[in-house]
């Protein structure tokens, strides 16, 4: 943000004073328009990049928004039970989630089976309504070319309907995946929105607080209340539809409702939509009479809806119906269907914290200043240029690691092998081992863990991933579920398999990465303390002090995470292997080796591979495997997932389980599996680290103050090392 007292006047902008022969070259006009259109396309540029890195990780984007929309449906209830009921945020947000979603599945699990089956049907039906509706209109005397507008519309309807259940249907995994961190974020977000929006408006002064605060409680409202009024109003008009058309014998009335009550969440446009294709099924099916009728009974019952329910359930629509009819398609072709159910309430927040972030950005010189820049487009323009420039760096950095993996995989592989074995070394040391002695006997030591896990890995995996997921998929089926989780089994076991063979498919190119990461990591473990003793030569004073706490952190983090994640890992596999031995069970040994390396992956890992040895015993077990099986599967998990990985994460990498969660599938889709791998202790370094790398480039400001217990490196002695800089 630039200081109140900076000129922000056309008259500061580059060459403003340029004078050549007498004579000013660039008139005031193009000046006064530089000046405007450079702040305007550095706020565009810096959204476009924002917009696009949603869109690159669009799991964890859907997954965000589909718990924000969940969360504020019940924000309500929320709020209720813990004022006036005096339930605990655990209990009220455990509570609330679990009846929101049980409401979710029963209403997907009614639409699937109501609407599924008859897609086909319904498309047929449509078709044939076209042709009626063309000879109908072509005998009243409507010309050949309105005719074929209407025509192509209805046809590009029609695409747009298919091509929409495809994607449902085709990206069942990925659907699957948004739903399953949607409902764990809903929790985090019902539970601990008041800690975060805290943090978010810690930075401004305690009027600027109570205003942002006030807006959010008002957008908040607004939004749970177009969410609610949404589904009541389109529950109506589908159970309204539903009536009718089965009194006047409409077939697929069902899935006609369907359409209907999906249509009401998108305004203007879906009822529009909805009510063409009940008129064109109607039309085909039982003719113009007919389709009049429905025509008049769905314009009464939005008549009476809107006198009877107006007042009982207010719709909260954005102030300005233009700005939904952009942000509609917008968000369709951005996100898809979570992005065309998010556009409403994206216009509602938006219009809700315009005005007092404006006025944030105005500041005091809001009545004062004269510019034709107005100041919140002017320091929201510097913001903008110096996020571009960043944004730049670190897209390079990304490109340049992806693109040769061979040099940046041993590279990343040794600095966690090394932060993880640098005690083990120090341990070596004080027993007057020489430091290459040290390091030589540490990095032996690993090379045969590393190598024999991976040769087990080769062994057991690289023979039995598709039979492991064969029987896997063949225990969800004799589930009894559905096939839509036969589905999902299928398609999660599809993507392990393939990453699986992308791994060990190169056992020449895996040991040669191996190989250069110990390598590497004997190198660091024995002169390591040098190399950054050089580094950090030509830099004195605070700023020396700073970069070797960073560094000292950071091994810190990477120590305690690798070492508290590899003992959950080899606990959770040996455990797996032990009760699939135990019940006779087969695979116990793939599974196991899976189990090992998916608990590397929080949370999400672990889940899927137990998950993998109950379908196991599903598919050739007895009940009684079957019941002991689903009882470690349920206890592991639970235990797991609410008190030993918390603990685990909470102390080495300081995140919450919230950004775990969201950091996995992002990790994946910015890096594959070596992303999921290394996101989250990547995280937890730029948590203990950045205010410490922010007051790098600022060494003289206050000093950085450093939240809660900062794991480090503190008691290994090393030559050379410089004193740690001093937090509070």
């Amino acid at each position: 943000m630039i200081p109140d007292h900076e000129d922000v006047s056309p008259a500061s902008v580059p060459d403003a004073g340029l004078d050549l022969g007498g004579g000013d070259l660039v008139p005031g006009w193009l000046r006064r328009l530089g000046a405007l259109g450079w702040r305007i396309l550095a706020v565009l540029a810096m959204a476009v990049v924002l917009v696009s890195i949603a869109v690159r990780l669009s799991t964890v984007t859907a997954s965000i928004i589909f718990a924000i929309l969940v969360a504020a449906s019940v924000a309500p209830a929320y709020r209720y039970v813990r004022t006036g009921r005096g339930w605990a945020a655990t209990k009220a947000a455990a509570v609330l989630c679990i009846v929101a979603f049980s409401a979710l599945a029963l209403s997907v699990t009614v639409i699937v089976l109501t609407f599924g089956p008859y897609v086909g049907q319904l498309l047929t039906s449509i078709n044939d309504g076209v042709a009626a509706m063309t000879t109908f209109l072509s005998r009243v005397g409507v010309p050949d070319e309105a005719v074929a507008i209407i025509t192509r519309s209805v046809a590009d309807l029609e695409a747009w309907i298919g091509g929409a259940v495809s994607q449902v249907i085709g990206s069942i995994a990925d659907a699957a995946t948004v739903v399953i961190l949607g409902g764990f974020l809903t929790f985090y977000v019902l539970h601990d929105y008041d800690k975060a929006w805290t943090s978010a408006i810690r930075g401004l002064d305690p009027s600027q607080q109570a205003v942002i605060t006030e807006h959010g409680t008002v957008a908040l409202d607004r939004v749970s209340a177009y969410l609610r009024s949404s589904a009541v109003r389109s529950g109506i008009d589908a159970f309204a539809a539903i009536v009718y058309l089965s009194l006047l014998g409409v077939p697929l009335a069902g899935p006609l409702a369907v359409v209907v009550f999906l249509g009401g969440f998108v305004p203007y446009i879906g009822p529009v939509v909805a009510s063409s294709i009940v008129l064109l099924v109607t039309l085909a099916t039982q003719g113009i009479v007919d389709a009049v009728l429905v025509l008049g009974l769905m314009v009464a019952v939005g008549v009476l809806q809107r006198r009877l329910v107006q007042r009982s359930v207010a719709r909260q629509m954005p102030a300005h119906p233009a700005l939904v009819v952009v942000a509609l398609p917008a968000g369709a072709a951005l996100f898809g269907l979570i992005g065309l159910a998010a556009a409403v309430p994206a216009v509602i927040l938006a219009e809700s914290f315009a005005a007092p972030l404006t006025r944030i950005l105005e500041g005091a010189r809001r009545e004062t200043s004269t510019s034709l820049v107005p100041t919140w487009l002017d320091r929201l323009a510097q913001w903008s240029w110096r996020g571009l420039v960043v944004s730049a760096l670190i897209a390079i950095g990304i490109a340049a690691a992806v693109t040769v993996p061979g040099v940046t995989v041993p590279l990343v592989l040794a600095l966690v092998l090394a932060a993880t074995l640098v005690q083990a070394v120090a341990a070596l040391e004080a027993r007057g081992f020489g430091r290459g002695q040290a390091a030589l006997a540490t990095t032996v030591t690993s090379a045969v863990i590393v190598f024999g896990a991976a040769a087990a890995a080769v062994i057991a995996i690289g023979g039995s991933v598709v039979q492991t997921k064969q029987v896997a998929v063949d225990g969800a089926r004799q589930a009894g579920v559905g096939e839509g989780f036969v589905d999902l089994v299928s398609a999660f076991g599809s993507g392990i398999a393939l990453q699986a063979f992308a791994i060990f498919s190169d056992v020449v190119g895996l040991s040669v990465a191996i190989l250069l990461a110990l390598l590497l990591t004997f190198y660091l473990l024995k002169e390591g303390a040098s190399w950054w003793e050089r580094a950090l030569g030509g830099i004195s004073g605070r700023r020396r002090d700073l970069l070797d706490d960073i560094a000292h952190r950071s091994a810190g983090i990477l120590n305690g995470y690798m070492i508290g994640t590899g003992t959950i890992a080899l606990f959770a596999a040996v455990t797996q292997w032990l009760i699939m031995v135990l019940l006779g069970l087969p695979l116990a040994f793939p599974v196991a080796v899976l189990t090992f390396f998916g608990n590397f992956i929080p949370y999400i890992g672990g889940a899927i591979t137990t998950l993998i040895g109950f379908l196991v015993a599903v598919a050739v077990g007895t009940p009684t495997d079957i019941a002991l099986m689903a009882i470690y599967t349920l206890v592991f998990n639970i235990v797991q997932g609410n008190f030993v990985a918390p603990l685990v994460y909470g102390k080495t990498v300081s995140l919450h389980p919230a950004i775990v969660l969201l950091a996995i599938p992002a990790g994946g889709q910015i890096a594959g599996i070596i992303g999921m791998f290394l996101i989250v202790p990547f995280l937890g370094v730029v948590a203990a680290t950045w205010r410490l790398v922010l007051h790098v480039f600022d060494p003289d400001d206050a000093s950085p103050v450093v939240e809660g217990p900062s794991p480090r490196v503190a008691d290994v002695t090393q030559p050379g090392t410089v004193p740690k800089a001093a937090t509070s």
